[in-house]
């Protein structure tokens, strides 16, 4: 019987701790809690490894973050599928993609996204703000960063 390498073991244990530090499994249940008004307002984006503007915007919520980061919370949802976490970790490491982020484990992806709104066909990237007046979103990509930064603005006025 062969022994498992050192490089090996330690490979599992660093990628199981940076699971654990930077990206959770949650259920439909877990992830329609973040619709619900908070004490901050919040940005919630789904978003995939393969899909390439998710991944062409990610550099933009790294500035929003560093602009808004104490007004808003982000929150990001990778629709991958859960036998590529490993890819998602990797991906948020690489572009630095701040805030909470969420894998989702669901029988039923068609469900899911009706319950999150019953206009979005379910393509990526989408994107929501939620605050405890309202709940608005673009579901297109934010090409340049005064895109996203102009949707921001405009809710947090409306949210006053």
């Amino acid at each position: 019987m062969k022994k498992p390498s050192l490089l090996l073991v330690f490979l599992v244990l660093f990628s199981a701790g940076l699971m654990a530090q930077n990206l959770r499994i949650v259920n439909d249940a877990e992830l329609l809690e973040r619709f619900k008004p908070g004490v901050k307002p919040r940005i919630i984006n789904f978003w995939a490894t393969w899909c390439k503007p998710c991944m062409e915007e990610m550099p933009h919520f790294l500035k929003a973050d560093s602009l808004y980061g104490g007004k808003i919370d982000f929150v990001f949802v990778a629709f991958d599928r859960l036998r590529d976490t490993a890819r998602v970790m990797q991906k948020i490491a690489e572009y630095k993609i701040p805030g909470e982020h969420l894998l989702i484990k669901t029988a039923d992806m068609q469900n899911l996204i009706n319950a999150v709104d019953s206009t979005w066909s379910g393509a990526l990237p989408v994107t929501w703000f939620v605050s405890e007046k309202i709940k608005g979103s673009k579901q297109d990509s934010f090409e340049q960063f005064n895109d996203l930064k102009r949707f921001i603005e405009t809710f947090l006025k409306l949210k006053d």
